[in-house]
């Protein structure tokens, strides 16, 4: 008994090893059998689903497992089961979608793509499992496919169809503001396009990015910029997308630790100086938002929004509040040379007349409220040292109304410009009494009423 026990042990393993070689060729057998269906019009889902089952089958076993050819014949009949299935979606929306590559994203974006995910993730399977086998692939791919059998060169035609409609299903799954999606289809072009021709594709990669943006998805939007910058293809708009991340979540040390290297790398970058400017902005740091401004200005001088934020800066250095209380401080020694800044700016805006009509009423407003402020500076002033009170009193108090004067007509076209703003139109009435012109006043009186 022993003997013969020992003799069937041997016997046993060679069969099983050959059983599953004969389940990849069982799949090869009825995967050929399936195209063949397809090509004569009626194809018939028995034998790809038979394929399925073997290949399933040889996937599991140690033999087999980690063959190109086995996770070629899986990746061929999965893409096989999509076929049909985008084919039959497709069908669906005839009636609806009468343009042939409308019907074709629609389609992509709606439909559910497990088999399409199988047959792509294959592919890489392939190159890391058994990198000869794909090496082959693409010496036949890049200097033509003499070299490659006839299953390995439908393997080689499939993956590049894979190629080609993941990039088709990115489309279509942004077509439809999939944006999660669509992110993930974009970048699986790009990896597909590396494994397969050994390039860099920036285009996908940047897709992707812009992809998760969208989807507003600040975990994606961080992987894939840092994966595109890992890839050393980073274009400014990776660090603009990250820092935006950044920005969200409050890391200002983080945001401004990734500019000062974004910086370096793109000097120029109008993007990457307007982020850099709004935190400065934000941290209180107008000095130095006001050197990048200038900077932004020489590039886009006729660019009207520059001027209105540089006039608020001059302003808000001219006229420091306290942070806490809100009230007027001291003036600055050099008030004059800053005030006047300010004044230039929001004139500049004006004089370029730009079609964004808030950017100009703002700046009329802005400059009205200058002015008005001034003079209420100017008439409230105090000394207490001077010789003659009286006459100081008198000019500033002359000064004061040049200055209500130069204001109301920039007031004015704020109002006209805006609607119903009851902060500047009450200003405008406080103006008119203390500039003696009561009628103004009274109109002015009665459109904040019927405004309220």
């Amino acid at each position: 008994m022993r003997k013969l026990i020992c003799f069937f042990i041997p016997v046993f393993i060679v069969t099983s090893a050959y059983a599953q070689k004969g389940k990849v060729q069982t799949a090869w057998r009825s995967l050929t059998d399936y195209e063949t269906t397809v090509t004569e019009g009626k194809p018939d889902l028995n034998y790809l689903h038979k394929a399925k089952e073997a290949i399933d089958m040889a996937l599991q076993n140690e033999d087999t497992k980690n063959k190109g050819k086995t996770h070629a014949y899986k990746c061929r009949i999965s893409y096989a089961q999509f076929q049909y299935d985008i084919k039959q979606e497709i069908k669906k929306l005839e009636p609806s979608i009468p343009d042939k590559n409308e019907r074709l994203l629609t389609a992509y974006g709606n439909m559910n793509l497990s088999d399409f995910e199988e047959a792509s993730a294959e592919v890489i399977k392939i190159q890391d499992l058994d990198p000869k086998f794909m090496g082959n692939i693409q010496e036949g791919l890049l200097k033509g496919t003499s070299n490659l059998d006839d299953e390995d060169l439908k393997f080689a035609v499939v993956a590049q169809q894979i190629k080609m409609e993941s990039s088709n299903v990115a489309t279509g799954k942004y077509k439809v503001k999939k944006y999660d999606e669509a992110a993930d289809y974009f970048y699986k072009t790009a990896v597909m396009n590396t494994v397969l021709y050994k390039i860099k594709d920036t285009l996908d990669f940047y897709n992707a990015c812009v992809s998760a943006a969208k989807a507003k998805n600040p975990e994606k939007t961080l992987e894939y910029n840092n994966k595109m910058i890992n890839a050393k293809l980073q274009v400014a708009y990776n660090y603009q997308s990250i820092l935006s991340v950044y920005i969200s979540k409050g890391d200002t040390a983080s945001a401004m630790e990734l500019l000062k290297k974004a910086r370096g790398l793109f000097p120029e970058d109008a993007g990457l100086i307007t982020e850099e400017t709004n935190i400065y902005l934000a941290r209180g740091q107008q000095k130095e938002a006001l050197a990048n401004l200038k900077i932004s200005m020489d590039k886009d001088p006729k660019n009207t929004f520059y001027y209105l934020v540089v006039g608020g800066i001059y302003d808000n250095l001219a006229n420091p509040k306290d942070k806490v209380t809100g009230k007027d401080l001291e003036k600055p020694a050099n008030f004059d040379e800053l005030f006047k800044n300010a004044e230039s700016s929001y004139l500049k805006v004006i004089e370029l007349n730009p079609s964004n009509t808030d950017f100009l009423a703002t700046a009329y407003r802005n400059l009205g409220a200058m002015y008005n402020n001034y003079g209420g500076y100017l008439e409230n002033y105090k000394i207490a040292k001077i010789t003659d009170m009286a006459k100081y009193q008198k000019e500033n108090e002359m000064k004061s109304q040049e200055y209500y004067k130069k204001a109301i007509p920039n007031l004015e076209k704020a109002v006209a410009m805006l609607q119903n703003d009851q902060q500047t139109m009450k200003a405008l009435r406080i103006l008119y009494n203390k500039t003696g012109n009561p009628t103004k006043a009274k109109e002015m009186d009665e459109k904040i009423k019927a405004g309220n």
